[in-house]
C-alpha cells in the first residue's frame, strides 16, 4: 500500500514541477498580474509613448515581428477578421496594441503594418485605436515576461514563438488569453467585456500551445505526437494507480469489517 502511494507521488510530482517551470518557447498565463505600465515604446509615427499614456480602456495586446515568415501575419489577419465581425467598436469599447518582439525593427515598418491592417479592415475604425509599436531589447523583454510570452531567436533572423492575443484592463491587469491565430467573435467580445470589469478569467482552450511545436525548417506548427502521447500515458498511469489505491483501501476496510 505504501509502495503504491509512493510510486503515485513520484509519478505526479514531476508533472506539477514541469507545469510551474517557464518554457523556453511558449505561453504561461499570468492572470490578475499587471504589465509594467511605465515602459516606453516608439509608435508608428516615431514618437516615444508610455503604456500608461495609451492604455486607457480595455486593450487587446499582441506580439509579432514584421518580417516574420510564419504565424505573425495569420495572427494579425485573424485579429483583423474578428475586429470586423465583432459588434464592439475599436476606439469606443476597446483598443488594440501590437508590439514587435524584434528590437531591430523600426517605426517605418510598424507604420506599414499599421496602414496595411487598418486599411484592410471592412469596418472603418479610428486610426489611433490600433497602435503598432517597436521597442528596445529591455522594454520588449520586460513586457513579454510580464505577459508570460516566451520566444527564442533562431540565431539567423527569425524568432520561434507561439500565437495568442491578450486582453488587458485599463490599469494593465492581465484578464484573458486567447490562443491561436483565429478567434471566435464571442470569445473576443467576452474577453473585452471581462477586461472592462477587470475580472481575470482562465483559458479553457490551450490546445495549440500544448499540442503543437514549431518546425523551423517548415516554418510552421506541427502536431507533437511524442508530447501528447507521453502526457496521455502519464495521465492513464496516474488514474490507474489512483484506482489501485482506492481499491486497496476498500478491500482493507471490508476485511476489517468482516473481521
Amino acid at each position: 500500500m505504501k509502495a503504491i502511494k509512493l510510486f503515485f507521488i513520484i509519478l505526479i510530482i514531476p508533472i506539477f514541477l514541469k507545469a510551474e517551470k517557464n518554457p523556453e518557447v511558449g505561453i504561461v498565463e499570468k492572470l490578475g498580474q499587471k504589465i509594467p505600465m511605465d515602459l516606453s515604446f516608439t509608435n508608428s509615427e516615431g514618437k516615444q509613448v508610455k503604456l500608461s499614456e495609451i492604455i486607457t480602456k480595455p486593450t487587446i495586446l499582441s506580439f509579432v515581428y514584421f518580417h516574420c515568415p510564419g504565424i505573425c501575419s495569420p495572427l494579425t489577419i485573424g485579429l483583423s477578421e474578428v475586429v470586423d465581425k465583432s459588434d464592439l467598436e475599436p476606439g469606443k469599447d476597446y483598443q488594440l496594441i501590437t508590439i514587435s518582439m524584434d528590437p531591430g525593427e523600426t517605426a517605418d515598418k510598424a507604420k506599414t503594418w499599421r496602414e496595411n491592417h487598418i486599411g484592410g479592415l471592412d469596418k472603418k475604425i479610428p486610426y489611433e485605436s490600433w497602435q503598432f509599436l517597436v521597442g528596445d531589447t529591455q522594454s520588449v523583454k520586460k513586457i513579454t515576461d510580464a505577459i508570460g510570452f516566451y520566444y527564442k531567436y533562431d540565431g539567423k533572423k527569425d524568432f520561434i514563438h507561439a500565437g495568442a492575443i491578450y486582453a488587458l484592463a485599463s490599469d494593465g491587469k492581465i484578464i484573458r488569453y486567447l490562443f491561436g491565430t483565429e478567434f471566435k467573435p464571442f470569445d473576443f467580445k467576452m474577453a473585452i467585456l471581462e477586461a472592462g470589469k477587470g475580472t481575470p478569467m482562465p483559458t479553457v482552450n490551450k490546445l495549440l500551445e500544448f499540442c503543437y511545436s514549431y518546425d523551423p525548417e517548415g516554418r510552421g506548427y506541427v502536431f507533437n505526437f511524442t508530447k501528447v502521447i507521453g502526457s496521455v500515458m502519464l495521465l492513464v498511469l496516474g488514474i490507474f494507480f489512483a484506482f489501485l489505491v482506492i481499491s486497496t483501501r476498500k478491500r482493507n476496510k471490508k476485511g476489517e469489517q468482516n473481521g
